[in-house]
């Protein structure tokens, strides 16, 4: 007996191993195909002649060109093809959605195709496409919701989705966070909204992982007249949920009632037959809790049959979708690659621009630098070309008035000399008539020195004039910074200005020699000059 119950036990393990795959299995796809979003009630109830007629329109349809009810046809089928299990062909289905729906850009169709795919990957356990496919789901819908083109309650689908996901992947964390999400995108057009039955079974579930088991009963109880009239195929899945309940509370006989019930409205129906395998799994562990050994195996046996049928990559009904026999994502990615290449390509040719453009900049710059440079230097050099020759001619303009202010002071000088040699002559005249033998006429020798006289008066005056002319900033210059010297001073310095000896000076005066020293020590002292000082240079410097 003992060895028999080994043996028991050991193929019920084995069979809980290999039908895993059914666990992931869930029932949320249907709710999707159900459409919480609206009222309208849509059959899923499987025959050929139902098939039949909806591949007959879809091809009218696709002859007319009416492609958005061609659309709504192929997910019709998909929809009845995943309620039964068929899920290659439902595979197949989603995806021509998804090819129509992309080639007239129409997003609504888009996000539900994806998140139909997103139901049919998660039966699989291709978690990963599934939440992949989910999300991109929902991030069409809002951007949809921005443009104001679908209302908030669509995105209440995609969150639905991922609570059931995480709850069949027993995350109940995250499937509780998207429940809680689902409650406030379904209140959240006002308080008198009623209850969405399908979230409250999730919230039922949820309760009972964790073991508060009679509020569970209760709330799962309280929807059961909903579902038997309006949605009667969810019942497979309620009951699941409820004879999971009672068998949590050792009620072993409601727990078998409820799981066989369960099985025999989805035969009836042909509906959620995907979810079957888990319930004969429960019935195997429920037999084997109550101690019948050979129904727990009959059981485990059943649910390894199905979950062949229905998961196994063997099997006919999937061979196709484990091959991924989707057209449209292999020329998506086609398409995406081509397009990947393309802004390569362009990235690169842009580089390219960008570099050549960088290198003309540059070129351009240096250039434009070195003609800049070329301009200024050819400009300093004008302008000391210009400069050096302004100085060039004003030292050419000064040299040229130097020699004429010394020509003119060596004409000056000529002419005084002149005077000195007349004044001589008449000198000598007047000593002759003076010392005449005989004396000539009195009156006419007196005309003779008065005209000698005014002759050499006049010709100081001559004289000065033209010196004043010559030296003009001379005497404006003495004058201003010596006020005080005499008229007979400022001949001194005149004539010592053109270099004249003292001896030439009493000439040109008609006074001693020691007379032209008084005056020049004279003229030194008003000046302030030290007996170091030159008289000839400091006059000089006056103009």
């Amino acid at each position: 007996m003992a060895y028999r119950l080994f043996i028991l036990l050991f193929l019920f393990r084995a069979g809980l191993l290999f039908s895993q795959n059914s666990s992931q299995a869930n029932d949320s796809i249907v709710s999707n195909f159900y459409n919480l979003d609206s009222n309208n009630r849509f059959s899923t109830q499987y025959s050929e002649g139902m098939i039949f007629k909806l591949q007959n329109r879809y091809s009218n349809q696709i002859e007319k060109g009416d492609t958005l009810m061609a659309i709504q046809t192929l997910s019709k089928l998909g929809t009845i093809y995943s309620n039964h299990a068929s899920y290659s062909q439902a595979y197949q289905q989603f995806w021509n959605v998804l090819l129509l729906a992309d080639k007239i850009k129409d997003e609504v169709t888009i996000a539900q195709a994806h998140e139909q795919i997103a139901w049919l990957y998660s039966i699989f356990e291709r978690e990963e496409e599934a939440i992949s496919y989910f999300q991109s789901s929902l991030e069409i819908k809002k951007r949809l919701l921005q443009q104001a083109k679908i209302s908030k309650q669509s995105l209440r689908a995609n969150y639905y989705g991922l609570t059931t996901l995480f709850r069949e992947r027993n995350k109940p964390t995250l499937s509780k966070a998207y429940l809680d999400s689902c409650f406030m995108i379904h209140y959240s057009g006002g308080e008198n909204v009623a209850p969405s039955e399908f979230l409250l079974a999730e919230e039922g579930y949820y309760l009972l992982n964790q073991n508060r088991t009679t509020q569970a009963l209760q709330k799962m109880h309280s929807i059961e007249a909903w579902f038997q009239t309006y949605q009667p195929d969810y019942l497979v899945i309620l009951y699941s949920f409820i004879g999971d309940a009672y068998q949590k509370l050792k009620a072993h006989k409601k727990s078998e009632y409820y799981y066989k019930l369960s099985i025999k409205i989805s035969e009836s129906s042909k509906g959620h037959m995907n979810y079957i395998p888990r319930v004969h799994q429960k019935l195997s562990e429920l037999y084997f809790n109550m101690g019948d050994f050979k129904k727990a195996h009959h059981q485990l046996c059943e649910a390894k049959l199905l979950n062949e049928q229905l998961f196994d990559s063997r099997s006919e009904k999937n061979r196709p979708l484990f091959e991924i026999n989707d057209e449209f994502r292999k020329e998506k990615e086609a398409h995406q690659k081509l397009i990947q290449q393309q802004r390569l390509a362009q990235l690169e040719q842009e580089d390219k621009i960008w570099f050549l453009e960088k290198i003309l900049f540059i070129a351009a710059i240096v250039f434009l630098s070195i003609l800049v440079s070329f301009y200024v230097r050819h400009l300093n050099t004008k302008h000391q070309t210009e400069r050096n020759l302004a100085q060039s001619n004003q030292e050419l303009e000064k040299n040229k008035n130097k020699e004429l202010f010394e020509l003119k002071n060596k004409e000056l000088a000529i002419s005084a000399l002149q005077l000195i040699e007349k004044d001589e002559l008449l000198n000598q005249l007047k000593n002759s008539l003076t010392n005449a033998p005989t004396p000539p006429n009195e009156v006419e020798v007196r005309k003779i020195f008065k005209s000698i006289s005014n002759s050499n008066a006049q010709n100081w005056k001559q004289f000065e004039a033209r010196f004043v002319a010559v030296n003009q900033s001379f005497f404006k210059n003495l004058n201003a910074k010596y006020p005080n010297i005499t008229a007979g001073e400022r001949k001194l310095c005149a004539l010592v200005k053109l270099n004249f000896s003292s001896k030439d000076i009493a000439k040109l005066l008609g006074i001693s020699t020691d007379s032209v020293h008084t005056l020049r020590y004279r003229l030194r002292k008003k000046m302030g000059l030290d007996r170091s000082d030159n008289l000839f240079k400091h006059l000089e410097l006056l103009g």
